[in-house]
């Protein structure tokens, strides 16, 4: 599988990720099924740093 990013973000997106997971924190939905989604999107990106990040 190959990643989908293959360059390094810049800080404005940083912080529009930021903002993002912000509002998705405050949406309501379990912690669990948001902690599996991103456990599955990082598995699809290829992104091994996100999928050991949400192990902890």
């Amino acid at each position: 599988m190959e990643a989908r990013m293959k360059s390094v973000a810049n800080s404005d997106v940083i912080t529009a990720v930021q903002h993002l997971q912000k509002a998705i924190d405050a949406g309501g939905v379990d912690p669990l099924v948001l902690e599996l989604v991103h456990l599955r999107a990082s598995q699809i990106n290829g992104c091994s740093p996100c999928v050991f990040a949400g192990v902890q």
